[in-house]
């Protein structure tokens, strides 16, 4: 849940609907006690949360967890083309 609800609101936000698009919002916000400004502002900011979290955690079972765990601590191979890529003079020091 978003958090800091309780802090003065200082930031405006601006959208526009077409009417039956603001007749829906006025519908699901009277449904629930609110005006459409909470309504909308209550909705939005759980959608927004769910796309960071998706987009910034990655969920893995046990098994995947030991496997990752496994592949990161096992050593690493050899790299070539890397080694050649880093032995070469950076293009911004040319």
């Amino acid at each position: 849940m978003a958090k800091n609800l309780k802090r003065p609101k200082e930031e405006r936000l601006s959208i526009r609907t077409n009417p039956s698009q603001k007749t829906v919002l006025a519908q699901a916000a009277k449904a629930r006690h609110m005006n459409v400004s909470q309504f909308v502002l209550q909705v939005s900011l759980q959608e927004a949360e769910r796309v960071v979290r998706e987009e910034t955690q990655i969920l893995v079972s046990p098994t995947e967890y030991a496997e990752l765990c496994q592949i990161m601590d096992a050593p690493s191979s050899p790299a070539p083309r890397l080694r050649e890529a880093l032995a070469q003079k950076p293009v911004w020091d040319e």
